[in-house]
């Protein structure tokens, strides 16, 4: 039980940050009502039934929002591959122990969504969205995710199973 509070707390203490990041600005909690308004819905769906199945994709989640995330980030470049010509930020010394059931469960969620809504959701805000849900399942807090993140994406660069 101790474990769930620790993963509330840190989820409120990143959600605090995030909030007060000045690139927020531009970000809000409608961006897919037009869109893609079942966004929230269908990351939900995916990754509860995720945590279900593997009761560590929470705090692997939480984790990889993370690394993303804090500082200056919350672009998905955490998802990106590497490839020949590149070594993605994923595969770096701090993320090369980042769990795979966090990946696992926001490629699933971008797969979904893609099904019903293509090239609509960006991966950094199904990252984050992904991880607000699996926290709240934990008992951690509800926080609003403002949503219109932008992927890091180069021409030399790949999102992983995509």
């Amino acid at each position: 039980m101790a474990s769930y509070a620790l993963v509330g707390s840190f989820a409120a203490l990143v959600a605090v940050l995030l909030l007060a990041s000045p690139a927020t600005a531009k970000l809000t909690t409608l961006y897919y009502q037009k869109t893609c308004p079942n966004v929230e819905k269908i990351v939900s769906d995916v990754v509860t039934t995720k945590q279900i199945s593997t009761p560590t994709t929470a705090a692997a989640s939480l984790r990889l929002f993370f690394h993303d995330c804090f500082v200056g980030g919350c672009d998905a470049s955490v998802l990106v591959s590497s490839n020949a010509f590149n070594r993605a930020e994923r595969d770096a010394d701090d993320n090369v122990s980042l769990p795979g059931d966090g990946f696992d469960a926001i490629v699933r969620a971008k797969i979904a969504l893609e099904l019903q809504c293509p090239g609509v959701v960006s991966c950094a805000d199904v990252l984050a969205l992904a991880t607000r849900e699996l926290v709240l399942m934990l008992g951690g807090p509800f926080y609003r995710v403002r949503l219109g993140r932008k992927d890091a994406l180069t021409s030399t660069t790949e999102y992983g199973p995509l």
